[in-house]
């Protein structure tokens, strides 16, 4: 007897091939048979007429990592088909340097105790740690890492903004080659965060190297996305080349109004170097507005010292007179508060002052009566530091050109929910983190940009192949039974910017390892999702 039979639907098995009539038997976790007609007993029998059977959907740009060691179950991502997840991106992930960082996870502290929260950050903080933690846990999703150079180099050299020496060096390489032994994917690069700021290409490709040995990928999220994106772009490219990693640019845009049309640069960088055997691909969130934390927004150089003393350093009249000057003048790299102006900037999460989600920075300067650069301190200083801001500075043209573009996939640049609040709840978060591939897909459809069955390889067997990951991302007999189950033509996100919680249409079922996640739209709560591994040999 089958656990599950999947009967009268149509299957688009995520090769890109032609869909065709079947129905799919699941048994032990497995896609046991894919067959017209089948007629043996089930323990549950799906009746998927009018429907799609997809394979489960791979988010390539996830931050789950830092949460779902904390017991998060992934019910946002589930909602929205997504299987399996990559994450450690943007040079963030929990090891090696989760201890030294543990003010940082104030936001999932309060989901275990305080001693579990200790626990799990001592564990967290080596790599073997992290992966032995991870293989304990039940997951919502799969999920596969990278490991992010940023950690890496915050374990070796702190805040330094210094190059390393080549003791300094040897040691970030030796972590590299650990994660990688540890079946981690390659290494990301947030390259304008601090620490991963500070590394130069030279200092890349160094680490690189290392995962290239076992066909590891370099993920990027480049230098900069508005004025510098195509010396952004072509670095990430040249990072791969000298290196011999694949490579993957992150959550590809063009930000600001003076960049319109950039994309038709980038594009053909990525087209020519493929051309000439580097194999790159990118990620992408289908909204006009990028997210992460205010504090991102002040120069580099400012935070050498960490994040606990730069807010005590935006107490300092004289302090926050230097920051402001650097801003003015913008020459210190990707000026996020530039390229979306003080109206764009939208204040997403804020515990302190909660009274200003869903306000702009140039609305709450009003407010306040204060000069929007000091509402910026002023609101830093307040939720210390802890200040999630929607970036309004994507160009519509551009973001059009690249969901258009063969070698792009989904990604959430997101991170699972906490807990479940009120889905009509007014501002908390970004859209992205629910709607991401309803969205992508909605406008693949409403567009014409592609044929279903290549629409659905973009979600799934492509982006397995990229990320070098076996037994998901296809239809298969005897791959793992993660399955969508989609009413294609109502495939839509109703959430929004002041209202990111609001759920979902045409998820009829989805399955993970074998097991119903989600039902009607809703997750159930089942945990099934696996710790996944690169596969061996590239």
């Amino acid at each position: 007897m089958y656990d599950i039979l999947i009967k009268n639907g149509t299957v688009v098995d995520g090769t890109g091939e032609a869909s065709y009539k079947a129905d799919v038997a699941v048994k032990d976790g497995k896609i046991a048979k894919i067959s017209a007609n089948i007629d043996e007993a089930a323990a549950k029998t799906i009746d998927a007429a009018g429907r799609l059977v997809t394979p489960g959907f791979i988010d390539l740009h996830s931050h789950s990592d830092v949460y779902v060691i904390f017991g998060t179950d992934a019910h946002n991502f589930l909602q929205q088909g997504i299987t399996t997840e990559i994450a450690g991106h943007c040079g963030v992930s929990p090891a090696p340097s989760m201890l030294a960082h543990k003010s940082t996870y104030k936001e999932v502290a309060e989901l275990v105790t305080e001693e579990e929260f200790n626990k799990i950050s001592e564990d967290c903080s080596t790599i073997a740690g992290y992966t032995k933690h991870m293989e304990s846990m039940k997951l919502g999703t799969n999920m596969a890492l990278f490991v992010g150079q940023g950690a890496i180099r915050g374990r070796v050299m702190e805040s330094s903004d210094g190059k390393p020496n080549e003791k300094q060096l040897e040691a970030m390489r030796a972590l590299v080659r650990e994660a990688m032994e540890h079946g981690f994917l390659g290494i990301s690069t947030g390259l304008i965060y601090p620490p991963s700021v500070y590394a130069d290409e030279d200092e890349i490709v160094e680490l690189a190297k290392e995962a290239a040995k076992y066909g590891g990928i370099y993920a990027s999220h480049i230098r900069g996305e508005s004025d510098t994106v195509i010396d952004a772009v072509t670095e990430a490219i040249s990072v791969g080349e000298r290196s011999g990693c694949s490579v993957l640019i992150s959550h590809h845009k063009v930000a600001g109004p003076q960049n319109l049309g950039k994309s038709a640069v980038t594009l053909k960088l990525i087209d020519e170097a493929n051309a000439r055997g580097v194999n790159v691909r990118a990620d992408q969130y289908p909204y006009l507005a990028g997210a992460t934390d205010l504090i991102s927004s002040l120069p580099p150089q400012f935070a050498t010292g960490g994040r606990p003393a730069l807010i005590e350093n935006l107490k300092k009249p004289e302090f926050r007179a230097e920051v402001t000057a650097v801003l003015e003048a913008d020459n210190f790299g990707e000026s996020l508060l530039k390229n979306s102006t003080f109206k764009g900037c939208l204040i997403l999460a804020a515990a302190n002052t909660p009274e200003l989600i869903g306000k702009n920075i140039a609305e709450v300067a009003e407010l306040r009566g204060s000069d929007p650069y000091e509402t910026v301190y002023d609101v830093l200083v307040e939720n210390n530091g802890a200040v999630g801001m929607a970036y309004f500075m994507i160009n519509e043209a551009d973001m059009d050109a690249i969901i258009a573009h063969d070698l792009i996939m989904p990604g959430t640049d997101a991170a699972h929910r906490t807990k479940k609040v009120d889905l009509e709840q007014v501002g908390g978060g970004h859209p992205r983190s629910t709607g991401t591939f309803p969205k992508h897909l909605r406008l693949i459809r409403e567009r014409k940009l592609f044929s279903v069955e290549k629409a659905i390889y973009r979600a799934t067997g492509m982006a397995a192949e990229t990320a070098k990951i076996d037994g998901v991302g296809y239809l298969k007999e005897g791959l793992a039974a993660d399955i969508c189950i989609l009413d294609w033509e109502n495939i839509a996100e109703t959430s929004d910017f002041l209202h990111p919680f609001r759920p979902n249409k045409g998820f009829d079922y989805v399955l993970v390892n074998g097991r119903i996640a989600v039902e009607n739209d809703v997750a159930t709560g089942v945990l099934a999702g696996k710790l996944l591994k690169m596969r061996k040999g590239n």
